[in-house]
């Protein structure tokens, strides 16, 4: 039964296709079209903001570098905070960082190889944000 049914339908489709005539398109269709096209602007809803402007990186990057170098030349020994002496902490291990720092050694060649992958790496950021940015220029 399928089968007649898709007999009728190819024989209906047969018929309609022999009374329709081939549509041709008017003489400037391809001008109209291109006008179309360049007249499209591109949205302003598409521009590139980003959610944490520069400004607030340079200031985090330079409370990051301030806490660092805080840390690193202070030798004072905290002063006593009354609940944090009730929690007894003397019994904990003391880290001391400046003793482990001090028995590491890095040979030459891994420091050359450091300092010239971290120069790499920030002449190449530049270079792939400029080419990204024209990359996706409309």
């Amino acid at each position: 039964m399928n089968h007649n049914t898709d007999k009728q339908i190819e024989k209906l489709v047969d018929k309609i296709m022999k009374e329709t005539s081939l549509g041709s398109p008017s003489f400037n269709f391809t001008d109209m079209v291109m006008a179309q096209v360049l007249e499209v602007k591109t949205s302003q809803v598409t521009v590139y903001k980003p959610l944490i402007s520069k400004w607030i990186w340079y200031v985090i990057f330079t409370i990051m570098i301030g806490l660092i170098v805080y840390l690193t030349f202070n030798d004072s020994k905290p002063a006593s905070i009354g609940w944090f002496d009730k929690l007894n902490l003397n019994t904990l291990p003391s880290l001391n960082f400046s003793k482990a720092i001090e028995n590491v050694h890095f040979s030459k060649t891994s420091v050359y190889a450091c300092v010239l992958l971290t120069v790499m790496l920030f002449i190449q950021i530049p270079i792939l944000k400029h080419y990204l940015n024209k990359k996706l220029e409309v």
